[in-house]
């Protein structure tokens, strides 16, 4: 009898966890005893050795739980969780909120011993920053993320186009490390110019970096960094972004451009920070230096169940993925940069859950799994101002996600650092459903499915706008296939159904200086590079700046029932790199699409039906059964061809007397309510009688106050 009692008495299934908690405690008790003889623990790491303890004695019979009562927690290393604190589908081990209370995760230092250096600027030393160049590019101020001295200033009223120093050109031509800045650019001499930092658009604004200085000839009037920024991924090689004129950049990070309420600057040479605090004081205030990279880190972990935490302030790094990972694009680990880390790293794991979670302000990724995880679940989730992407999924050819969920999250303003990031971000995997997430102001994509070298994804039901708003050449659901030709055979293509996206900008941070860099596309979605054999069925596209729907050298892809109002193109079929080395050998790989049973509606007499590039007889095996509308009735196509004895398509009576859209409407499709964006279609649209199926807006975005299929 007694050791029946202890096992249904003894085992203690929830452990609490408590600022107020000592590791000492038993952690039985949500609040401590009256005389400080017990009470909860005070960090997380020891509420898992608890029970780890409980485990490994055989008296845990129940699933175990660790409740964390509200209070900001600053960890001094990540929370471990292997395979030793697993659970199973039935019994999992979960780490949550205690009822109604929030607790922070922290991943940085508060900040003391201010004295004042001059004005309002307050000075203190960071020894444990002492020592190395120290690049944090973050400091938070009572939650709230604060901004680094920059020249030109940022201008709140123009976050996104503003606050810019134009180049005059690069230091040589195809420089990629060395620029010249025009004359007046800056106001300052400085003191110590390699403790700044350039951010700039280069090349032709396809994505931001943000690289240390070298060094500054002022008479020469020369920036040279410490290293190139972005480069392209031309495998087997990595060519650096050159710099050319009218490119954008800001410096950061210099003592005389602090002169703003809530700026700060850090000498990494002497280890101080400058502030200049918002409130005038940083003793009205909590200050704090991000330090970890990472906050909860599972590997080989299974039925784990994380919920009800804030995380935030962790540190940040450049612009990639981790190394050994596959199909990630121009993103690979390179000298001398550094990791930007990630609030939760799930690897190799199965059935965890990281759910009703909010991810504030981390400097890096907010959920990274890596490897061969597979049924795990990333759920009700709020990801905002993420320093790179909202969620990564991410592997090998041979270990790889698969069959994990990513729903019902509302993801936005990521990539706060990190320009060519997305919402969500799949570079490999298969069986991975990405559905129900409200995605929206972001930099660049709102969903990646990247260079994937297999498997077939479901991208359904995603609410996503005003995306693609800060580098070129992009599309809110965007993926790429350009392995070589003899990869392509047995690929599987994507799901991608019942989307609304709305808003897609398009660059808009090119200098008027170079008029041309802003000729690279922005898609609603955007077939890249080869992408085929992909189902894109019932999306709602509104108002892309170029185009709703690209395919770009793929085959056989059925492009079905969509929607598509008010884009520049409507569809736009090109191949502009099967003539390069590196892809010689997919030559006339474009083959086999359709199109079919799609409502087109543009106001713009500008707009045009079809754009076709490189298009040949076999680009598209069938165009029909669409419903077209321009209410000013120009109806033209844009042919590109590449044989100068060719007669260019450029109307839709040429388009139809080819045999494409012999059967489609040029009407007006009948919706319920354009002004006001409702797109139900009236009993007496022609798109029904062509046998267009629509489908239920309503059901598009989060689910709200409902748990995830």
């Amino acid at each position: 009898m007694r050791g029946r009692t202890s096992r249904k008495d003894g085992a203690h299934a929830t452990f609490h966890v408590s600022t107020e908690g000592r590791d000492a405690w038993s952690g039985k008790l949500a609040s401590p005893k009256a005389g400080g003889s017990d009470g909860p623990f005070a960090t997380l790491t020891r509420a898992r050795d608890a029970v780890r303890e409980l485990k490994a004695s055989g008296e845990l019979r129940e699933p175990a739980t660790v409740m964390v009562r509200g209070g900001k927690y600053f960890l001094d290393r990540p929370l471990a969780l292997a395979a030793e604190d697993s659970g199973s589908r039935e019994r999992p081990m979960t780490y949550t909120a205690y009822p109604g209370e929030t607790p922070i995760l922290s991943g940085g230092k508060a900040v003391t011993g201010w004295e004042r250096y001059k004005g309002r600027i307050m000075r203190c030393e960071l020894p444990w920053a002492r020592g190395g160049k120290s690049r944090s590019r973050q400091l938070f101020c009572n939650g709230v993320r604060m901004r680094r001295a920059r020249w030109p200033k940022f201008e709140p009223d123009n976050p996104l186009y503003g606050g810019w120093a134009l180049m005059e050109g690069p230091a040589f031509e195809g420089a990629t490390s060395a620029f010249r800045y025009k004359p007046g650019a800056f106001r300052h001499r400085w003191a110590k110019p390699t403790e700044g930092e350039v951010s700039y658009y280069g090349y032709v604004g396809w994505v931001m970096s943000t690289v240390p200085i070298g060094a500054v000839h002022e008479e020469a009037r020369l920036i040279v960094l410490t290293h190139s920024g972005w480069q392209f991924d031309v495998a087997p090689w990595h060519i650096p972004c050159p710099f050319q004129p009218g490119n954008r950049f800001y410096v950061e990070n210099l003592l005389e451009e602090l002169d703003q309420p809530g700026e700060w600057c850090f000498d990494s040479e002497e280890a101080r920070l400058y502030f200049w605090p918002p409130e005038g004081s940083p003793d009205k205030g909590e200050v704090v230096a991000p330090v970890l990279e990472c906050l909860i880190d599972m590997v080989g972990a299974a039925h784990v169940v994380i919920s009800g935490f804030t995380l935030t302030e962790t540190a940040d790094g450049d612009n990639f993925h981790r190394d050994g990972m596959e199909g990630c694009g121009a993103m690979h680990p390179r000298p001398g940069w550094r990791y930007c880390g990630e609030a939760v790293r799930i690897k190799d794991c199965e059935g965890c859950t990281i759910e009703r979670n909010v991810f504030q302000a981390v400097g890096g990724n907010a959920v990274y799994l890596e490897g061969r995880n597979h049924r795990n679940v990333v759920r009700h989730n709020e990801i905002a101002g993420a320093g790179a992407c909202g969620v990564c999924l991410a592997g090998t050819q041979v270990r790889s996600p698969f069959a994990n969920e990513v729903s019902d999250n509302h993801i936005h303003h990521c990539g706060a650092f990190n320009k060519y990031a997305a919402g969500i971000f799949s570079a490999t995997g298969t069986g991975n459903v990405l559905s129900h997430n409200l995605i929206e102001h972001l930099p660049h994509h709102a969903i990646n499915l990247s260079n994937s070298p297999h498997g077939r994804n479901i991208v359904e039901y995603n609410e996503i706008r005003h995306v693609c708003e800060e580098v070129a050449d992009n599309g809110a659901i965007n993926c790429w296939m350009e392995e070589p030709a003899e990869w392509q055979a047995e690929r599987c293509g994507h799901v991608i159904r019942f989307n609304v996206i709305a808003d897609v900008m398009g660059c808009g941070v090119l200098d008027g200086e170079v008029a041309a860099s802003n000729a690279f596309p922005t898609s609603g979605i955007y077939l890249d590079n080869y992408t085929s054999n992909c189902f894109v069925h019932g999306n709602l596209l509104l108002r892309c700046t170029t185009t709703g729907i690209m395919v770009h050298g793929g085959k056989n892809n059925v492009i079905e029932g969509n929607i598509i109002v008010d884009c520049g193109e409507n569809i736009r079929f090109q191949d502009y790199v099967s003539g390069l080395e590196y892809w010689n050998g997919m030559r006339g790989f474009m083959s086999g699409n359709h199109v079919l049973r799609n409502i087109f509606q543009q106001t713009d007499p500008a707009a045009v039906v079809l754009c076709l590039h490189a298009f040949t007889d076999r680009s598209v095996a069938r165009c029909d059964e669409n419903v077209i509308f321009q209410p000013a009735g120009s109806y033209a196509l844009r042919h590109d061809t590449q044989a100068p004895e060719e007669e260019p398509i450029t109307t839709l009576t040429r388009w139809r007397a080819l045999g494409y859209d012999a059967n489609s409407v040029v009407a007006d499709p009948l919706f319920v309510d354009l002004e006001h964006d409702d797109y139900r279609l009236s009993p007496q649209s022609p798109a029904l009688e062509l046998g267009f199926v629509p489908f239920d807006v309503g059901r598009v975005g989060p689910r709200r106050g409902q748990a995830a299929r």
